[in-house]
């Protein structure tokens, strides 16, 4: 009967859900608006965790030193410290980079028509005396010289003056965007300052719902995820700052055009796993063949030298094997997350789907284990590695 009942629930539920999915969506979308400045404080605290618990042991060890006990000073310093020192990597990338990187976007869309004209001419004297390539090559080029232009004052203006225009008119946008970033850096101070009353309050309601047993499961898995979660997003950052820098230094180096465009966009593609190499290397690519074919190509040796560098060094020596995942589910990952949400379904897709795996993984050698001890105990053994083995005659 509770069997039948259960069941009959579930699908009365579904129904409903299904048949009122627009209401239902419209209702998550206001949650959503209400709840949005927790949101980002949850998600600002969450990156901020690990530059506070660092602040915190160190003047924890200070104070010690000095043969003093830590106290409440010491954790509001650190998220005062934390804090303080994100707005300084902020204020130093927009300070540094930004306005080289605007430099480079408008010098980029003034110099296209000449740009596409030396490309020509370096493509027309690598034709020689191909007269098909040639004739092809020129109709491409008049093609290109005709459309780009268009495209320039027929889609690319139009589309920044409505943008400029929807900033300017839609100020109540503007300042509900402010205001839930404002209060969801306080918000965030709150849930640094009372994260270690949180975790515990967590624990007690887990024990008290599931019990011990189902409590300890869930914490193990929680802070198996907290793991996967910090060390892979932590790393993907450090990996992709350092090698946006060591392309800065190579276009520096090799005097190509657009560096730190280039550099900027092999640094932030370079944080998606796999696909982020061919995604920023593809348009840098271009960009600079545009200008300098002949150090288009040279980049393209450089830029495949570097991935190879992080794929093979960089990355496992910053990463190790955080997810534990083989290739073959991290492609996998990044292709279903991604189609679902996008970039960021690419970006945490891989550790999403590595914490569903390892919950698949527990649950399939607990059954194999349980199974195995009840059906064939003489036969049938499971190793340490979590595979199964069965014993020679």
């Amino acid at each position: 009967m509770l069997a039948f009942f259960g069941a009959a629930a579930l699908s009365i539920s579904f129904y409903f859900i299904l048949s009122n999915a627009a209401s239902i969506g419209a209702g998550l979308n206001v949650l959503k608006g209400v709840l949005a400045p927790f949101i980002i404080g949850a998600v600002i605290a969450y990156l901020l965790k690990p530059v506070c618990n660092f602040f915190e042991r160190k003047l924890s060890d200070l104070r010690r030193n000095k043969g003093k006990a830590p106290g409440k000073g010491v954790e509001a310093l650190s998220i005062v410290l934390s804090l303080v020192s994100a707005l300084a990597v902020i204020c130093i990338l927009l300070v540094l980079v930004l306005p080289t990187l605007v430099e480079s976007i408008q010098s980029l869309l003034l110099q296209i028509p000449d740009a596409l004209q030396r490309l020509t001419n370096w493509l027309l004297q690598l034709a020689g005396n191909n007269e098909t390539l040639y004739n092809y090559i020129t109709n491409l080029s008049e093609s290109a010289a005709q459309s780009i232009p268009e495209w320039l004052t027929d889609t690319l203006l139009p589309a920044l003056e409505t943008l400029i225009g929807s900033v300017f008119t839609g100020v109540s946008s503007v300042i509900t965007l402010a205001k839930n970033i404002l209060v969801g850096v306080i918000a965030a101070v709150y849930i640094l300052g009372n994260r270690k009353r949180f975790a515990v309050q967590a624990k007690k309601l887990s024990y008290s719902v599931l019990g011990g047993k189902w409590s300890r499961r869930l914490t193990n898995e929680v802070r198996y995820a907290d793991r996967v979660f910090g060390g892979f997003i932590t790393g993907r950052v450090i990996d992709s700052l350092i090698i946006g820098l060591i392309c800065f230094a190579g276009t520096l180096i090799f005097r190509m055009p657009y560096g730190v465009l280039v550099s900027v966009i092999v640094g932030v593609t370079n944080i998606i796993p796999f696909f982020g190499p061919f995604i920023g290397g593809i348009p840098s690519f271009l960009l600079i063949l545009m200008t300098a074919p002949a150090k288009a190509v040279i980049f393209l040796i450089f830029i495949v030298v570097l991935q190879q560098f992080d794929g093979n060094f960089l990355g496992p020596k910053i990463l190790g094997n955080v997810t534990g995942l083989s290739g073959f589910w991290v492609l996998f990952s990044i292709m279903v997350f991604g189609g679902l949400f996008g970039f960021p379904g690419m970006l945490l897709g891989v550790p999403v789907f590595a914490v569903i795996y390892d919950i698949i993984r527990k649950l399939v050698n607990k059954g194999v284990a349980r199974r195995s001890a009840k059906e064939a105990p003489a036969e049938t053994v499971v190793c340490e590695n979590n595979e199964i083995e069965g014993e020679k005659p």
